[in-house]
């Protein structure tokens, strides 16, 4: 018997250690994207770092020009030591200010790069068929220069942009999302991670006892509404307007003021929603429904207001646009949404993936690995949650694109 347990024993310790030593080569094997094939729709916008977003811009600006059109341009500087602008497009109308279609990017920094490829399709498949005389464009481009370069959902002071436009900051609440604080520990825990596959096990017991202790629906809600009060934390929507916010504001404020009738602007996002489709997420105060905007816009995959899947944020774009045009008491015809980019998937699973993911990298900023398998598992997950490599999930987002663009404006201008 004695022999037995011995044994028994000598095989737990033999496992614990092949397990220690193999396990995070096994975890990276799993986390590791396959790479593109050479040639897909749009490949060459693809880009894989924010330098070459920014010369894609200059290269599509110039395109443009040579084509005969007036391209206005502005480079926002947010950090010039740092190489780091918020790039500007204008193409005005010709004759009369009718319409001003806007699009933003890289609000969520890492995100931006699934903008920058959007931009050229847009360009190329939906510019073409607009009526110049009366439709202006605005492309604001990289609106979080830092988190894409330094390949972050965060800007330099850890800001989600995203929960950054408020109001009044003033008469704002920052201790209004009360489930953080109780599950704050969780969502920030301290010190490097260090073995790749014993920390997978030690996060899903931790996810367990929180679940347990506080519910899932307090981690879900501690998370995606944002917070305002831990600086270090995720989702922190800051305690004042971020540099980057106030342009976007201006940008906002000056488009209500224009002499443009009509006003659709459209915040390019990825990492919600199915995995080979893109969502129309509308705002919170957008008054159609959900079967009234597939409708409208001959698309299927469409979050409003009455979805199921529907949750409110805080100091989102959208939601601040509709409220300073309703602030400003402005006469323009206003539809603001955002396109949502479906990368992990959204069943049950996918969900607890996305919050690893996102906790994950938040403590491998601030207390960076040292154990370089442990940081290129957590990089490949970040990217997977934000930027699919996969050339078939590409394709789909340019149709996908596509698609829900043509039909936003011809739903949407007049």
């Amino acid at each position: 018997m004695k022999k037995k347990w011995i044994v028994a024993l000598a095989a737990v310790l033999l496992t614990v250690l092949l397990l220690t030593f193999v396990g995070p080569y096994l975890v990276l094997a799993a986390a590791r994207q396959p790479a593109p094939e050479e040639n897909y729709a749009y490949s060459q916008a693809f880009f894989t770092t924010y330098e070459q977003t920014r010369q894609g811009l200059q290269d599509l600006s110039k395109g443009l020009r040579e084509q005969g059109a007036l391209v206005v341009t502005e480079s926002y500087p947010i950090d010039a030591d740092d190489g780091l602008y918020i790039d500007k497009i204008y193409l005005p109308a010709e004759e009369r200010m009718t319409n001003l279609i806007l699009l933003t990017t890289g609000v969520h920094g890492v995100e931006g790069y699934i903008g920058a490829a959007m931009l050229e399709v847009f360009f190329q498949e939906v510019y073409p068929t607009l009526d110049k005389k009366t439709t202006g464009v605005m492309v604001v481009a990289n609106v979080n220069p830092y988190g894409m370069k330094y390949y972050r959902r965060y800007n330099e002071n850890n800001v989600d942009l995203n929960r950054n436009f408020i109001l009044d900051w003033d008469s704002f609440d920052l201790a209004s999302n009360r489930e953080y604080p109780q599950v704050q520990t969780f969502l920030e825990p301290k010190g490097k991670i260090k073995n790749a596959f014993w920390h997978e096990v030690s996060f899903y017991w931790n996810l367990g006892v929180t679940a347990v202790t506080h519910g899932a629906d307090t981690i879900s809600d501690a998370l995606l509404t944002g917070q305002y009060q831990s600086p270090q934390g995720v989702y922190y929507g800051g305690n004042g307007d971020e540099a980057s916010t106030v342009y976007l504001k201006d940008i906002f404020e000056k488009a209500l003021s224009s002499a443009y009738e009509n006003v659709v602007h459209i915040d390019i996002h990825s990492g919600y929603g199915p995995r080979y489709h893109m969502v129309i997420f509308n705002s919170v105060y957008e008054t159609m429904t959900e079967a009234q905007t597939k409708e409208a816009f001959g698309y299927d995959y469409v979050i409003s207001h009455d979805s199921e899947d529907f949750y409110a944020t805080t100091g989102d774009t959208t939601d601040f646009f509709y409220r300073l045009a309703e602030q400003k008491q402005s006469d323009k015809q206003l539809f603001s949404t955002c396109f949502e980019f479906g990368t992990v998937g959204d069943d049950f699973f996918d969900t607890i993936l996305s919050l690893k993911y996102t906790v994950d990298e938040n403590r491998q900023y601030w207390y960076p690995s040292s154990n370089a398998v442990t940081a290129e598992v957590v990089r490949q997950n970040y990217m997977e949650l934000f930027y699919p490599t996969e050339t078939a999930w590409r394709e789909q987002a340019v149709a996908d694109f596509v698609a829900a663009t043509m039909g936003v404006l011809q739903a949407k201008m007049k």
